[in-house]
């Protein structure tokens, strides 16, 4: 009975530490990737929002520049990579006299997918922490749209125009 009671107050022991050790981690992740506003940012961006029909019929355009990016290494690595799209090009533009590096991403959702308010460049990270490693998805870039009514078969095309300052 008492081998009994020690494995069993072994195995409770074990799930209390090994739960606590998941909140711990995530509040790790979450100040690491934490997300500020774009604004007065060495990047700045422009979404353009286009809703059509199952049939191509344009429904509506939206556009916003208000969101927040991951002040991180992964987002400049992200931006340098085009986040993975092989049909992006950078150029070099000047806006008011700043010189900056811009990329064009665009991306394609149906009903079924994005069902939100708020659009995402995601990046999918490894993140090793002591000798535990997990895999995090974080929205590197993130933007604010109007509300739009969906209806099932409609098409949602986004195109990012993302602008980083050229030191």
């Amino acid at each position: 009975m008492k081998i009994f009671l020690m494995v069993m107050l072994g195995c409770v022991f074990t799930v209390l530490i090994t739960c606590s050790v998941q909140p711990v981690l995530a509040q790790d992740l979450t100040d690491v990737f934490k997300p500020v506003s774009i604004r007065g940012s060495e990047y700045q961006f422009h979404l353009q929002v286009v809703l059509r029909d199952a049939d191509g019929m344009l429904i509506s355009v939206t556009e916003t520049t208000n969101g927040y990016y991951i002040p991180h290494d992964i987002t400049d690595e992200g931006f340098d990579n085009c986040f993975g799209s092989n049909i992006c090009k950078k150029e070099i533009v000047v806006v008011d006299n700043i010189k900056y590096e811009k990329i064009q991403y665009r991306e394609k959702y149906s009903l079924d997918s994005s069902q939100r308010l708020m659009f995402f460049i995601t990046a999918v990270l490894e993140v090793s922490y002591g000798p535990e490693t997990v895999i995090v998805d974080a929205g590197i870039f993130q933007a604010f749209s109007p509300l739009v009514y969906l209806e099932e078969n409609n098409v949602i095309n986004t195109q990012w125009t993302i602008f980083r300052v050229l030191n």
